[in-house]
């Protein structure tokens, strides 16, 4: 009986060879049958007969299935798409035009593998961009599927096994004859050359030169480069010994923050009356108990300067959805023209001209400075070593940024990836490891200003210009009087708006950094930023009217001065309608009047920011003496306290939150009015956060040991009560010119 059921199988699979070869000969290709697959019978997008045979058992059980073909031969159309196979047509007549030796084997052994229906090589087909669309809205990122490339081999059944990596690149294709129906730039383009950024991914093999070769056939494009790292490969590369050192320094502080809060919390519990000396002084400053409660601590309205807070607040929250969008005008977006429609509503100008809030920060800092150096010059009767104020001022300002810089020198590049990443990011990289001694002096805004290592890092340079120079204007001020101080700062006041008039206007400038989409991209690399927007002698009136603002309440509170109420009616009125003007009238700019009237262009950059710090200096005088009523109350609120004294390290960490959130994108960005307000509320969230992770580690830290050695470095003795008060001072002078603002009073200032 066994036997005959044998033999009755052998002849069932002999009739299931027959029917297979007389359904159609034509259709069977060498290697269709797949022994171990289970014995399975391939017919091209017919029926399929599988015969399964299992081991141990006496019979064979047949089962038929349609099941689509799991080749794909060469000049077929297979099974996949149209624009699938009009790729693989392409790829097989351009490889063998190729230059690249092993770029061609390794082409030729990919297509072999598609044709056999291997997951690997299939995948890196589909990873790459087959055509455009959209290209006359805009849409110029085509970047096909960056992380399915970049996976392929991480897969067990990789093309690994025949020595086949895949990278991804980013090549630039000019195509033709498009008409651009939506305006994405300062210029209207018609039937103009269209630079598309098309994705494609490849073996690594192919060198650059073979990318273009198979872009150009693939696009139809005789114009395509690839940028410099553009094409990305997983590579593991050695850390080296900048970055190493960098992680140990980073390690020991996040250790001392450990053990100095684990030691905090010990105390607490076991209510421990610990003597109070240096060590545990020092210890203490690293806690992040003991620098949250500082952080989230009321602000004490010294000097009538509580307002402070919330001027600080409102203006960096702004600026910070200023660099948002700043970002995403020049990143990859799905339909650009939405930006440049949106920069032409009043609704929105106070986004495009952000810049003027960074003004207000320069505004804060001259009153500050002024008002705190004042009121020591007449406690110390004049006797006030500015040497000293300079150096505590670095030593204030550069711990935290410096690890900024070291993090953008070092590791950046290894903290994400993307399509735009290796571009972005190693750029950033190179510009930090060239030009971090400039930052490091603060005179970055002047020397390699087209290589500036952080885009916003210009403020501090110009910040710390105008600190060491204050004391020029100041002393004579306080020294020789009114008539001379206020001649003298009359003087420099309309110099400070006389020069950006002549540059503008014989230079044919912009009247302000303009914000379009081709233009921002690289926002370093933008000639009015590099050489115009950056420069301390373009932005110094906001700084000087701080300067005067703060001597005015100097002398008002000396000398009880109020100011009546038709006067307060006066000044607020006009405070308000020069300040609105100011803010709104750039988006006429971005109108009917663009920016070819170099006359008018002039007379915005000079008037726009001298009416804007008129107003806000009266905001400042009128808050701190006491005439702003609710809105006075609303600045002063313990809610704005903690924003206020991240305002500095949100300053630091905020170019990395924009950059990394533009380099990791992978595909282009819809632009709407309520996704947009998404997008820009949580790159301020996130840049908070980070903010308060380098105040917790780095800046409230060191700012508590500064002011430990401080009060040990002072005299304890009743002779010297006053010069205790005014190292005190001294200490807030030197916070408030700063910027640091992390576990700082009332008085202290932030960079912008």
């Amino acid at each position: 009986m066994k036997l005959r059921g044998l033999w009755g199988s052998v002849i069932l699979l002999g009739i299931v060879f027959g029917l297979a070869k007389a359904a159609d000969r034509s259709e069977l290709f060498k290697g269709d049958y797949d022994q171990g697959s289970g014995g399975q019978l391939h017919v091209d997008g017919k029926k399929i007969l599988s015969a399964v045979i299992k081991q141990g058992q006496d019979k064979i059980s047949l089962r038929s299935e349609l099941k689509r073909v799991s080749s794909v031969p060469e000049g077929r159309d297979g099974v996949f798409g149209g624009m699938d196979r009009k790729f693989l047509d392409v790829l097989r007549q351009v490889i063998g035009g190729l230059k690249g030796v092993e770029c061609k084997r390794d082409l030729n052994s990919t297509l072999e593998a598609i044709e056999r229906r291997e997951a690997w090589a299939v995948a890196m087909l589909d990873a790459s961009a087959k055509s455009t669309a959209g290209i006359e809205y805009g849409q110029m990122y085509h970047l096909g599927h960056y992380d399915q490339c970049m996976t392929i081999n991480r897969d067990r059944d990789s093309g690994l096994r025949k020595g086949i990596i895949s990278q991804y690149c980013l090549a630039d294709v000019y195509l033709e004859s498009y008409l651009t129906r939506t305006q994405v730039s300062r210029i209207e383009r018609f039937n103009e050359t269209a630079l598309v950024h098309w994705g494609v991914c490849m073996p690594a093999s192919c060198s650059e030169r073979d990318v273009v070769q198979v872009v150009e056939a693939i696009s139809g494009s005789i114009a395509v480069s690839i940028p410099k790292d553009a094409c990305h490969r997983e590579v593991i590369a050695e850390p080296s010994t900048l970055d190493i050192v960098y992680v140990s320094i980073i390690m020991f502080f996040v250790l001392m923050v450990v053990l100095s809060t684990l030691y905090h919390i010990q105390s607490i519990c076991t209510r421990r009356n610990e003597k109070k000396t240096t060590m545990v002084y020092v210890l203490r400053s690293f806690s992040i108990i003991e620098n949250i409660k500082k952080l989230a601590q009321d602000s004490k309205d010294d000097h009538g300067l509580g307002c402070i807070n919330g001027i600080k607040a409102v203006a960096m929250f702004t600026i910070l959805s200023g660099h948002a969008l700043l970002f995403l005008f020049g990143g990859a977006g799905y339909n650009p023209g939405f930006y440049y429609e949106q920069s032409k509503y009043l609704r929105n100008a106070f986004l495009l001209n952000s810049p003027l809030l960074v003004d207000t920060f320069l505004l804060l800092s001259g009153f500050l400075f002024a008002r705190l150096l004042l009121i020591e010059l007449d406690k110390r009767h004049g006797k006030i070593n500015f040497g000293l104020l300079y150096i505590f001022r670095y030593i204030r300002l550069t711990p935290a940024y410096g690890a900024m810089i070291a993090l953008y020198a070092t590791w950046l590049p290894r903290l994400g990836s993307g399509p735009l990443w290796d571009q972005r990011m190693l750029l950033e990289q190179q510009r930090c490891r060239e030009s971090w001694w400039r930052n490091a002096l603060y005179i970055n805004n002047y020397l390699g200003t087209d290589s500036i290592c952080m885009f916003q890092s210009w403020y501090l340079a110009s910040d710390s210009q105008l600190f060491v120079l204050a004391p020029l204007l100041l002393y004579p001020l306080w020294r020789y009087g009114r008539r001379v101080g206020a001649t003298l700062l009359g003087t420099v006041a309309t110099v400070s708006v006389v020069v950006p008039f002549l540059v503008t206007y014989y230079g044919e400038l912009d009247p302000s950094l303009m914000i379009f989409g081709d233009e921002v991209a690289d926002l370093q690399s933008n000639s009015y930023f590099a050489n115009v927007y950056v420069k301390t002698h373009m932005r110094a009136t906001a700084y000087i009217f701080g300067l005067a603002v703060g001597y005015l309440v100097h002398i008002m509170q000396q000398k009880n001065i109020t100011i009546g109420k038709q006067k307060l009616f006066f000044f607020w009125t006009a405070s308000t309608l020069i300040g609105t003007v100011s803010m709104l009238s750039i988006t006429t700019f971005y109108n009917s009047a663009g920016t070819s009237d170099y006359l008018y262009n002039a007379l915005y950059a000079a008037l726009h920011r001298l009416g804007w710090s008129l107003s806000n200096g009266w905001l400042v005088l009128a808050c701190v003496t006491g005439n702003a009523g609710p809105l006075k109350k609303f600045l002063s609120s313990r809610l704005l306290v903690p924003i206020s004294r991240l305002t500095y390290c949100a300053y630091l960490t905020n170019g990395l939150v924009e950059l990394y959130f533009s380099a990791s994108q992978r595909v282009p960005l819809y632009g709407g009015v309520i996704n947009m307000t998404a997008v820009t509320l949580s790159h301020v969230i996130l840049t908070f956060l980070t903010a308060l992770g380098l105040c917790l580690v780095f800046e409230s830290p060191i700012h508590g040991i500064e002011k430990i050695f401080l009060r040990r470095a002072r005299p304890v003795s009743g002779r010297a009560t006053n010069q205790r008060t005014a190292e005190d001072a001294k200490g807030a002078v030197t916070n408030n010119s700063t910027g640091t603002a992390c576990t700082q009073s009332t008085s202290d200032d932030s960079s912008a």
